[in-house]
């Protein structure tokens, strides 16, 4: 049978999961990483069968009890507890596509005036908006001077992923695309759980597609399978102009589903926040994304 997003998802976990990290002994030869079936369905409460026949998704979907246990057996996080249910429940289900990339330009329309304000009022630190694919919807002056000018580029550069997995200056930063804590990690767990109930979305796909195509870093990432929201972290940029290489950034959810503003923060009183607040009056030149640890 073909893997299913939910079959796809407990075996990445399990093989991540490491027999001390659930209290089992690591003597003996093991075949494969991370816990054998049997283990987790112990774990679980359940049998090894049904264990099995739910990673080769031949079963139909578990019951809320059943997915409770298995969260425990794995040891998922919030998010990730969230996401197994919602795999579970939409494991049968087909959504209508969505809208492929914004193409619009810095004010896009579709962005609501008051974000559009926000970003304004943010005048002297990058703020931008992203999509639910994390397509970059809209932004201010200074935000365009670290994203090398986004209004100048194809649409489907114009996206945070793309920025950080696939610009030319990524092999410069290894700890950009890291598996643990690190931007490109939260980006690709956030696109995972945002999308939990989008698994047959063409545009999704197509996106996922193009970026594990484009960089192993991104696709060993998302075989991760981990899920969590985005939220703060530190970014590293090198630019003649700016005299910090590490930048503390925020993420802040906005009313529309899957949107966000990020918002980065320079130092107080540093030539680097003197650089973003004079981008306000020009479009200045640009850096790319060079390094970031979460």
């Amino acid at each position: 049978m073909p893997e299913t997003p939910l079959g796809a998802f407990l075996r990445a976990r399990r093989a991540r999961l490491a027999p001390a990290e659930a209290g089992l002994p690591a003597a003996g030869r093991r075949r494969t990483p991370g816990l054998r079936r049997e283990e987790v369905a112990a774990r679980a409460g359940i049998s090894a069968d049904y264990y099995a026949r739910l990673e080769q998704g031949r079963q139909r979907v578990p019951t809320g009890p059943v997915l409770d246990g298995l969260a425990e057996a794995l040891h998922l996080s919030g998010p990730e507890r969230a996401y197994l249910h919602r795999l579970a429940v939409r494991r049968d289900r087909t959504t209508p596509p969505a809208t492929g990339p914004s193409t619009g330009p810095s004010t896009d329309p579709a962005v609501p005036a008051a974000t559009l304000a926000l970003l304004e009022t943010l005048d002297a630190a990058p703020a931008f908006v992203t999509g639910p694919t994390f397509d970059l919807l809209a932004w201010n002056r200074p935000a365009a001077l670290l994203l090398a000018g986004p209004e100048r580029r194809p649409p489907h550069e114009r996206n945070l992923l793309w920025q950080v997995f696939c610009c030319p200056y990524r092999d410069r930063s290894p700890g950009n695309t890291a598996a643990d804590r690190s931007i490109g990690a939260d980006l690709v767990a956030s696109l995972r759980a945002q999308h939990a109930d989008r698994p047959r979305d063409r545009n999704l796909l197509a996106l996922v597609g193009r970026l594990s195509t484009a960089s192993p870093e991104f696709a060993a990432l998302w075989d991760h399978h981990r899920a969590a929201p985005p939220g703060p972290g530190r970014l590293h940029v090198r630019h003649p102009a700016l005299d910090t290489a590490v930048l503390d950034y925020t993420v802040l959810p906005l009313p529309e589903e899957g949107r966000h503003v990020f918002a980065f923060l320079a130092p107080p009183d540093s030539p680097t926040r003197r650089a973003f607040a004079a981008a306000r009056g020009s479009t200045g030149t640009a850096p790319a994304l060079d390094d970031a640890t979460g």
